[in-house]
């Protein structure tokens, strides 16, 4: 990695397929789901992206689903700079987006729970959130065999973590 900071930003519509790009390697690993250039580039004003200079190194994705139920999703870095404390600095990046945006409740599915639980995360079932599976569980791959965790920071638990989390 190079000596210039890396700053976690809003990602606009022409980083779609900068994001895409990074999120391509992990969907055959079952770690994210697939997005189009076009999704992507819609939604956009979903996404964080982790710049290192003028290249997008990691990103993460808020879904607002309403009465201040937030999921954190389309979590990933690139392979050069994993391991350094990036995918926990996007998490809490959008763990602070959410909470300004009104969640009481922030949640994940996830094949890295650790990552999650180190930040204070509790696990819980993933049936709490009904507007998911109903979303994108249906369309998953392995829907009938899901292996991912959920994982919920919620309540006073949210407020301490956006107090100790301040800004990066």
């Amino acid at each position: 990695m190079n000596e210039s900071p890396i700053r976690i930003v809003a990602a606009a519509a022409e980083d779609a397929e900068a994001i895409v790009g990074l999120l391509q390697p992990y969907v055959p690993l079952g770690i994210v789901l697939p997005r189009t250039v076009e999704e992507i580039r819609r939604r956009h004003a979903d996404f964080l992206v982790a710049r290192d200079g003028g290249r997008i190194v990691g990103t993460v994705a808020l879904r607002d689903f309403g009465a201040g139920l937030h999921e954190i999703r389309s979590l990933v870095v690139d392979v050069a700079h994993a391991g350094h404390g990036l995918g926990s600095r996007l998490v809490e990046a959008a763990v602070r987006e959410a909470a300004a945006n009104g969640a009481g409740r922030v949640f994940a599915l996830t094949l890295r729970p650790h990552l999650f639980a180190r930040l204070g995360f509790r696990q819980v079932d993933m049936d709490l959130f009904p507007q998911k599976v109903w979303l994108d569980c249906a369309k998953c791959p392995k829907r009938d065999c899901c292996d991912e965790i959920a994982l919920i920071l919620e309540g006073e638990d949210l407020a301490r973590f956006v107090r100790e989390h301040g800004r990066s």
